[in-house]
């Protein structure tokens, strides 16, 4: 018996996949979540055989396009761009979060990391964080933040960590929030360096800072917040690609080795830097190790912004 679930194991994943594969992205198209996905999904396709389509289910921080990938067949044919929103963030956020992303996903491996930029619109008269800082507490409750799905984080962790009152506006995508924020309708983002690079450059926004202690070449110039003498103060966003528990342990296996061949391309590695994205290791491994120290560091800038489960 345990020969033929072998044998069978074995047949199921020579076949897989006969046919296009689905990645849900829970979040709105034109942000840093999206643009990882179609550069994975189409790498991961070339590596498969099969073509990647991404599809865009934006809304609730994530929690929608969560919803709506588990209503899939755990068959391996959808996979989930899951971040840190919604498998660390929300469950410490939500109180009656309709997935649970320890039993109900199933991790392929790491995708990417992205640090965050804290951009304000050209025309606020800021040049720096300590003129951002000095500007906010002069004027409480007057300024506001675009916030698209759990990106809010870092700022609310910057606002717990300088006493500062600025209003959360929120956005279903960063597409979004950008494009409010270069329009003049918000005052302060922060979003990764591809979302608000452009706009950078354009002048539409000024970059404050990087929020890590390391430089980004796709926004020459912006001192990181090491630099600026708060190291700790750091924030960001990583994915990393799920099917539904359940799946095939021979068809997560074939996913898994096809998305470390991807995270090992040197030519998607270059592509990604230029916009302040890195890729990581892609095992299933390594994930659960990576997600146990990041599970607590969240945990703590939680209690540090002073967020309550709603």
């Amino acid at each position: 018996m345990v020969v033929l679930f072998s044998c069978a194991g074995a047949s199921l994943a020579q076949a897989y996949p006969d046919r296009p594969l689905r990645l849900i992205v829970p979040f709105g198209a034109g942000g840093n979540s999206d643009f990882a996905a179609r550069q994975i999904g189409k790498n991961l396709g070339e590596a498969l055989g099969q073509t990647v389509v991404v599809e865009n289910r934006g809304g609730a921080g994530g929690v929608l396009g969560v919803k709506e990938m588990l209503g899939y067949p755990a068959d391996g044919y959808t996979l989930l761009l899951g971040t840190v929103g919604t498998q660390i963030v929300n469950p410490l956020l939500y109180k009656s979060l309709p997935y649970d992303p320890d039993k109900q996903l199933a991790p392929v491996g790491l995708a990417t990391n992205t640090p965050s930029v804290l951009v304000v619109r050209a025309s606020l008269p800021v040049r720096s964080l300590d003129e951002l800082v000095a500007y906010a507490r002069a004027r409480p409750g007057v300024l506001n933040y675009g916030a698209a799905g759990t990106l809010h984080l870092g700022m609310e962790t910057l606002k717990a960590s300088y006493g500062l009152d600025i209003v959360k506006v929120p956005y279903k995508g960063s597409g979004e929030s950008v494009t409010a924020v270069a329009g003049g309708q918000i005052d302060v983002l922060m979003d990764s360096s591809q979302v608000v690079g452009p706009q950078v450059a354009a002048g539409k926004l000024r970059a404050l800072a990087v929020m890590s202690d390391q430089p980004l070449a796709s926004v020459p110039g912006v001192p990181t917040t090491a630099q600026l003498g708060v190291p700790d103060l750091k924030a960001g966003n990583w994915t990393a690609l799920y099917v539904a528990a359940g799946t095939p342990a021979a068809i997560q296996e074939t996913l898994s080795r096809a998305l470390q061949k991807v995270v090992a391309s040197a030519e998607l590695k270059a592509r990604l830097a230029e916009y302040g994205t890195q890729l990581y290791k892609g095992s299933p491994e390594e994930y659960r190790t990576f997600i146990a120290a990041d599970k607590a560091k969240v945990r703590r800038l939680v209690e540090i912004a002073g967020l309550q489960a709603q």
